[in-house]
C-alpha cells in the first residue's frame, strides 16, 4: 500500500473512532509482577531472556506486595489505568489469584490478566475483566521467535475466557519480522477470537537479542496496522504503545485509529519535560486527555483528579486477601511516599 494510501485509511480511522469512542483518550500501563521469566525457551527479543542466567534465585526478582499494591494505587489517583497484570510467568494459579483480587480491591475495579495461559477455574473471575494473549506477532517466523508461547494454547485460553463471560484482548509487537501481507492474518486471527481488545507495540531492540541491531517499525508502518485494524472492526480498543524516544509517533497513532496510549514507565517520565510533551502530543489532535502526566498536586494526593477513566466497581475478595491488604498497609503508604517524593525530586 503507498503513503497516499496509508494516509487516507489513517483518516477514515480517526472519523471511526470518534463515531465509536468519542473524543476522550486515555492512558494506560501494565503493571509487572517481576523480572523473571521461567519460560524453558523465552522469546527472542525479550529482555527478561538475557537476564534468565544472572538471576539466580528467580523468587528474589518477584517484586515485593507492597510495591505492586501501591503503584496500583498511584495508577489509579492519576488516571493511568491498569493496562493489564503481567510479568507472570513463574507464579501459580493460586498466586495469581491472590495479586488479582488485592489489585482490583485497591483499586475498586476489575482488571486483566497477561500471564501466560491462565487456569481460569482458579480464579476469582469476579474480579477480572478479561484475559489477553501475547500472540506477539503473526510473522512466519512466530515459532521461532516464541517457541515457549504456542499460539494454539493461547486461542484456546482466549476462548475459554469468553465462554465464561470475560472480554479477551492480544498483544502484537511490530519490528519482529512481519509484513504488510501479514495484516490479513491478525484480522483473521480477530475475527476468530472475536476479540475486544489489541495492544500494539513497536519494537525496543535489546542488547543481547537476535533483535540488537534491527530497526523498529516506521511510524507510516505503525499507522497501517493500526488503521487497517479500526476499519476491519470499529468497536475494537486499540491499545498503542510507544517508548519515550519514540514520542512523536504518538498523535499520527491517535490520527490512525488508536484511542489508547501505553507503554511510558510511570516514575521516571511523570512530571518531566518527556511528559508535557506526551500531553502536547496527544492535545494536538484535538483529543481530550483523561489522566495526567504532569499535575504533580494530583500525584501527591493534594487535590482530585478531574477526568479519569476509572469507573469503581463493586469488588468482592477473600477475607483473607483482605486481611493481608490492611496488614500491609503501612508498608503500602511507604512505598506511595517514596514513590512521589522520587518524582518530585526528578521533577523540581
Amino acid at each position: 500500500m503507498n503513503v497516499e494510501d496509508i494516509l487516507e485509511n489513517a483518516r477514515k480511522a480517526f472519523k471511526l473512532t470518534t463515531k465509536h469512542f468519542g473524543n476522550k483518550i486515555s492512558f494506560e500501563r501494565a503493571l509487572f509482577l517481576g523480572w523473571y521469566c521461567n519460560l524453558k525457551q523465552p522469546c527472542k527479543f525479550c529482555y527478561m531472556a538475557t537476564q534468565k542466567d544472572k538471576i539466580r534465585d528467580p523468587r528474589k526478582a518477584r517484586r515485593r506486595l507492597e510495591s505492586i499494591l501501591a503503584e496500583a494505587i498511584l495508577m489509579k489517583r492519576i488516571g493511568w489505568k491498569l493496562e493489564f497484570i503481567s510479568g507472570g510467568y513463574g507464579y501459580t494459579a493460586k498466586e495469581i489469584n491472590d495479586i488479582a483480587e488485592m489489585v482490583a480491591y485497591v483499586q475498586r475495579c476489575r482488571q486483566y490478566l497477561n500471564v501466560g495461559v491462565v487456569d481460569l477455574d482458579s480464579i476469582n473471575l469476579d474480579v477480572v475483566e478479561g484475559v489477553v494473549g501475547a500472540v506477539e506477532t503473526v510473522s512466519k517466523d512466530r515459532d521461532w521467535i516464541c517457541p515457549g508461547k504456542p499460539l494454539d494454547k493461547i486461542k484456546d485460553n482466549l476462548l475459554k475466557a469468553k465462554e465464561l463471560g470475560l472480554k479477551t484482548g492480544i498483544t502484537i509487537i511490530l519490528g519482529l519480522g512481519e509484513k504488510e501481507e501479514d495484516i490479513e492474518k491478525l484480522l483473521n486471527l480477530i475475527e476468530e477470537l472475536d476479540l475486544d481488545r489489541i495492544t500494539f507495540y513497536s519494537l525496543n531492540p535489546q542488547k543481547g537479542t537476535v533483535f540488537e541491531n534491527k530497526p523498529s517499525v516506521t511510524t507510516i508502518e505503525y499507522m497501517n496496522w493500526v488503521s487497517s485494524v479500526r476499519l476491519s472492526f470499529p468497536k475494537i480498543k486499540i491499545i498503542t504503545g510507544v517508548w519515550v524516544d519514540k514520542i512523536p509517533m504518538i498523535s499520527p497513532l491517535i490520527m490512525s485509529g488508536s484511542n489508547v496510549i501505553t507503554k511510558f514507565p510511570l516514575f521516571s517520565v511523570f512530571g518531566t519535560k518527556e511528559a508535557y510533551w506526551i500531553e502536547k502530543e496527544i492535545l494536538s489532535t484535538g483529543r481530550e486527555l483523561l489522566g495526567t502526566f504532569t499535575d504533580v498536586d494530583v500525584l501527591a494526593g493534594k487535590k482530585v483528579l478531574e477526568k479519569t477513566p476509572y469507573v469503581e466497581e463493586e469488588i468482592n475478595i477473600s477475607s483473607e486477601n483482605i486481611r493481608r491488604v490492611e496488614e500491609l498497609r503501612e508498608g503500602i503508604n511507604e512505598r506511595i511516599e517514596s514513590y512521589v517524593a522520587k518524582v518530585l525530586k526528578k521533577s523540581s
